[in-house]
């Protein structure tokens, strides 16, 4: 799961602010889908119970006489009818407590007791039109009808079904030549409020208003979406932003004191960003200093050790006897070498030698004609074109100390320049004994002499793997180090192909 994960900071900002804006968008959509539920429904049952409530103040005023059928009356959506039994308990509905209670504080507040009430919202499907029947209550007259004589000509105007039964739920009649065109079935929401008057008897009304259409959904949820889009692109242009700068922190950090020039990077991003590119810059400008003045007291420090070696070396020139001599003066050069290759290594990154742009094949072939013009064992077995970026000096220093440890360990140096990818390997064998485990992870470490076949008699102060390490390294590449089968050594400088570049 984490190599999925983004390893950017930029990406794990853009990550989390996606996350947390999607969770965000969706309660939201959710809170607006609800709030937007309550909204209509209260929009719907409001009129209805304030409908009921005028028809109930009326009802009591002139009550229907008892044991006589009251037709259903309509007053907008609404239609009401006074029976025996409320249809909430005789067709098992839901009952809704909140209705019931709002209900119940609307006819308190008109002072109409009753003795029980009975409400319920519930969602119903309308069948369609086009006369293909379903459960749907039918009402159609034209005629006024008032619960009483007309003594409130202001009240409630409630139109009856003339010289027909009370509505009931049933199947619709067959459709007449002039009925409305066929109309899918919808969704809607059916109101049912009762109220047991004193006399047993129960006010019943029931309202049929329109659901939430799909359309309200998609509505939300579009303008959801798009308010997320803006906020995440906003969030992802905000990541970038403080990405790009410590991009190029990233790129000049490697590079610190590398040829002595002082690498800073342009200030620009958030205020915070911004100060931290600028102390960036200010250790850049400190560190170069400092390296420089390394190497003005190596400079010197060579220079007075050397003087004094080389005046050592003239005056054993007259020293007897002979052997004794000859072992001064070995003492003297693994001196000299030594205090070149430490000076060597401690220049490493601050070369101020050009990068070129050349076929290293070429370079190897000559190195190799040197050694041979030498009497030394040293062969090139393959080779093919390589180009490459690199100081020449650089990676001669480097190569030639491959090739001493190849003599001096495995008694033979074989070389090969072949492609590997996008790479360039320039690999050296030997036939020596090879190394432990344990010595080729630690073969590259300064003054390290590994085993034991590698010993002090053989020369050397362990820092020439550690530069060519150091200089492969400074190239972009690396030195690998692996044993041969059945015995032997492989050392290989890995640089990275040079990209050609176009003409202008």
């Amino acid at each position: 799961m984490k190599s999925f994960l983004p390893r950017s900071l930029p990406g794990q900002l853009a990550l989390v602010m996606a996350g947390a804006l999607l969770v965000a968008s969706v309660v939201n959509f959710v809170l607006l889908i609800g709030e937007r539920h309550r909204a209509q429904l209260i929009e719907q049952t409001g009129p209805a119970v304030a409908r009921f409530v005028d028809v109930a103040r009326e009802v009591f005023s002139s009550p229907p006489e008892l044991g006589r059928p009251t037709p259903i009356a309509r007053l907008g959506p609404s239609r009401y009818q006074v029976q025996n039994a409320n249809p909430v308990d005789t067709r098992n509905l839901a009952r809704d407590s909140t209705m019931e209670q709002r209900l119940s504080s609307a006819l308190k507040d008109a002072d109409l007791d009753v003795l029980q009430i009975r409400a319920s919202v519930t969602s119903i499907t309308l069948p369609d039109r086009g006369g293909q029947g379903g459960q749907r209550p039918r009402f159609d007259s034209d005629d006024r009808f008032r619960f009483g004589p007309d003594t409130n000509p202001t009240g409630p105007q409630l139109r009856r079904e003339n010289d027909r039964p009370p509505a009931t739920f049933g199947n619709d009649p067959a459709p007449s030549a002039n009925a409305e065109s066929p109309r899918p079935p919808r969704e809607a929401r059916e109101i049912v409020l009762t109220a047991q008057l004193p006399d047993k008897r129960w006010l019943t009304s029931i309202t049929i208003s329109p659901a939430g259409t799909s359309g309200d959904i998609f509505l939300l949820g579009a303008s959801t979406f798009i308010i997320f889009a803006f906020v995440l692109a906003a969030a992802l242009w905000i990541a970038n932003r403080v990405g790009r700068p410590l991009r190029d922190l990233t790129a000049a950090a490697q590079k610190v004191g590398a040829a002595g020039e002082p690498q800073e990077v342009v200030v620009q991003g958030p205020g915070d960003v911004r100060q931290t590119l600028e102390a960036f810059n200010a250790m850049s400008r400190r560190v170069s200093q400092l390296l420089s003045e390394k190497d003005v007291m190596l400079g010197a420090l060579g220079h007075d050790l050397r003087t004094p070696l080389a005046s050592l070396r003239i005056r054993i020139e007259s020293m007897e006897p002979e052997a004794e001599r000859q072992k001064a003066v070995r003492t003297i050069e693994e001196a000299s070498d030594l205090l070149e290759d430490i000076l060597e290594l401690a220049r490493q990154g601050r070369s101020k030698e050009p990068v070129q742009t050349m076929d290293v094949s070429i370079l190897v072939e000559d190195m190799v004609e040197d050694y041979a013009e030498t009497g030394a064992p040293v062969s090139l077995t393959a080779s093919e074109k390589a180009p490459v970026a690199c100081r020449p000096v650089l990676f001669r220093r480097a190569l030639r100390n491959l090739i001493d440890n190849a003599i001096a360990y495995g008694r033979v140096a074989r070389l090969t320049v072949s492609r590997a990818g996008s790479d360039i390997l320039v690999k050296v064998e030997d036939d020596g004994p090879g190394m432990s485990t344990e010595a080729l992870a630690s073969a590259a470490d300064p003054f390290y002499r590994g085993d034991a076949s590698r010993n002090r008699t053989t020369g050397g102060a362990g820092l020439g793997l550690t530069l060519a390490d150091a200089i492969a390294k400074a190239h972009g590449g690396a030195l690998v180090l692996a044993n041969r089968a059945p015995n032997g050594l492989s050392a290989s400088i890995k640089l990275p192909l040079a990209t050609p570049t176009k003409p202008a």
